[in-house]
């Protein structure tokens, strides 16, 4: 359960789709499966199902992924998603540079 700060009444009927939009998207980046969830005008709740920690995630998976939480990144995400790719690709990091970022702090 997550609450509004103040108990204030924020969530209307758009902000409630946007949420439930954005609740599926970083469920599938984090490879969870949500079971059930409900959305208050103040809060919500949600339940989900964390998968096997032994269950290994591919590359191509982790890339899927990148591309469902960042549907519309920024030119320095996609050019260093694009150096991800061929460095996967390639079986080595060298295309990524040092401490190379591309979330959206990047």
């Amino acid at each position: 359960m997550s609450r509004i700060v103040g108990s204030q009444m924020l969530l209307g009927d758009r902000e409630k789709e946007v949420l439930r939009k954005m609740l599926w998207r970083v469920a599938d980046f984090c490879g969870v499966e949500v079971l059930t969830y409900s959305i208050l005008s103040n809060h919500f709740h949600v339940l989900v199902r964390v998968p096997e920690k032994d269950r290994a995630v591919s590359d191509a998976e982790l890339l899927r992924r990148f591309k469902v939480l960042y549907p519309k990144p920024t030119r320095y995400q996609t050019a260093s998603f694009a150096r991800l790719e061929t460095a996967l690709r390639e079986g080595t990091e060298k295309h990524c540079g040092a401490g190379a970022a591309i979330g959206p702090d990047a």
